[in-house]
């Protein structure tokens, strides 16, 4: 007999606020203060940001390594704890950001899977440091106070997404934050555009620019043959006019620009500009061959 013990791990959908909030720029935060110190930071910041969460009404669902997803039964209880987990690292050596968005979700195993919970990281990803940012289709069901407490920023492709998603940032009112009361658009003559080459292939990116997916699963938009690159190594998106590299692998990339100069990141943003060459992994001179070109025209 069938009790539906086997099914007792998923739920049906809900409809819920998904958070996610990641400690800025880690890596330099272990450069700088050393491992043990940037350890004990980390781990502080983290139980902090899960404790702001339960104030708030929500719950922690997971932590990575350098950041927390927290679910929320509506939007203002979303919005509560991004503030509070943002005010509580201000006299801390550790900054966040944050980004979240409301809508349907399905629960298995005590995860959260589904388009909102995509739409609610990939906004956290366009997030600078101190920054909370928040989709139109949030900011519209947030009660009129808390609304009031947002800016329009611009519109952002999102992967999976016919449209731009609309984006609004959560202001303080200390902050002196010019009102933009309209879309940032680029004038039809000025579109951007980014030409990548890798070994034979080639790709032509403009505007709406969708999320571009490199490494090395079957599944990325470029899949890249090295062994140092991960399964999905790192993205390249259109954010406020600009075209910008992210970075979400284990052993970080590196950017060459046409002067020789080498910027590395890992778990972070760099923005591409003229043209260069990406490294997924492997520092550029042990990895010439598995190098993507881009150019902006």
């Amino acid at each position: 007999m069938n009790d539906g013990s086997s099914d007792s791990a998923a739920k049906a959908s809900q409809t819920l606020a998904v958070l996610f909030a990641d400690i800025d720029g880690s890596t330099k935060l272990y450069e700088t203060h050393g491992d043990e110190t940037a350890h004990r930071l980390t781990a502080q910041c983290l139980t902090i940001l899960d404790a702001q969460a339960g104030l708030a009404g929500g719950r922690t669902v997971k932590t990575s390594g350098d950041g927390v997803m927290c679910v929320f039964a509506t939007p203002d209880e979303a919005f509560r704890a991004a503030t509070l987990m943002r005010d509580a690292q201000k006299r801390t050596p550790v900054s966040i950001h944050a980004g979240f968005h409301f809508g349907p979700v399905i629960e298995y195993d005590g995860d959260f899977y589904g388009d909102t919970v995509n739409v609610a990281a990939r906004v956290a990803d366009l997030a600078k440091a101190g920054e909370i940012l928040v989709t139109e289709d949030t900011v519209v069901r947030l009660s009129p106070g808390l609304r009031a407490a947002t800016r329009w920023l611009d519109k952002a492709s999102v992967k999976g997404k016919k449209e731009p998603v609309g984006v609004y940032m959560v202001i303080t009112e200390e902050e002196n934050v010019t009102v933009i009361r309209a879309p940032l658009v680029a004038a039809e003559s000025d579109v951007l555009s980014l030409a990548l080459s890798y070994r034979e292939m080639a790709f032509t990116l403009e505007e709406p620019m969708p999320e571009f997916v490199l490494g090395r699963q079957d599944t990325c938009d470029l899949v890249i043959d090295s062994s140092y690159a991960s399964r999905r190594h790192a993205t390249i998106q259109a954010v406020r006019g600009k075209v910008f590299l992210k970075d979400h692998s284990t052993n970080g990339t590196y950017v060459r620009n046409t002067v020789g100069e080498v910027v590395f990141v890992k778990r972070e943003m760099v923005q591409l500009t003229g043209s260069g060459s990406i490294f997924l992994g492997r520092e550029p001179e042990l990895a010439e061959d598995d190098g993507v070109s881009f150019r902006m025209p």
